[in-house]
């Protein structure tokens, strides 16, 4: 293989393939006995879609069937017990020390760094995720609802317990 200056891609594969005893010889069009990949023209079909179906019209056929087309189905996560997992929430968060003198503070009107209060629900945020009490009921039923929804598609337990911390700081 010899050339004045190679690219850095055709530096790799003439290191590459110098491994291999072989020769590439070029022959052109009219002294090619066989035809091959590396022989043929795009221009064979000028009219690519119409030239191609009428010399080939084996090669055409129906992917999808109109029986078979049907409507489309929306799936979407439903939890049952929202405002149920919402009181739970808020109750277990006054019932732990951890967070119970943070609640206050909010509640005296002191701004706490990293904790706000959700405005709509009364829910204690860190950095934005709703913080869930050190209460296996409330976090089994987070977990459930994200392991089992139609939209999450069964993900598994590692993925399951990553797509609850988008949502919830546990």
């Amino acid at each position: 293989m010899s050339s004045k200056v190679l690219t850095c891609r055709q530096a790799l594969w003439a290191e590459f393939l110098s491994e291999f005893h072989f020769s590439i010889t070029y022959f052109p069009g009219h002294l090619a006995t066989l035809s091959d990949a590396l022989s043929r023209w795009d221009k064979v079909y000028a009219e690519r879609g119409k030239d191609f179906i009428s010399k080939n019209p084996m090669n055409l056929q129906q992917l999808i069937k109109q029986d078979e087309v049907q409507p489309a189905r929306i799936f979407a996560v439903k939890m049952e017990s929202f405002s149920n997992l919402i009181e739970s929430i808020q109750k277990k968060l006054c019932q732990d020390s951890q967070y119970r003198s943070i609640l206050q503070d909010l509640g005296k009107g002191k701004s706490v760094q990293d904790y706000p209060l959700d405005s709509s629900f009364q829910l204690l945020l860190f950095k934005d995720q709703v913080v869930v009490p050190n209460d296996p009921t409330a976090q089994l039923s987070i977990h459930q609802t994200h392991h089992v929804s139609p939209l999450a598609g069964h993900p598994g337990q590692e993925n399951t317990l990553l797509f609850s911390s988008f949502l919830f700081f546990f």
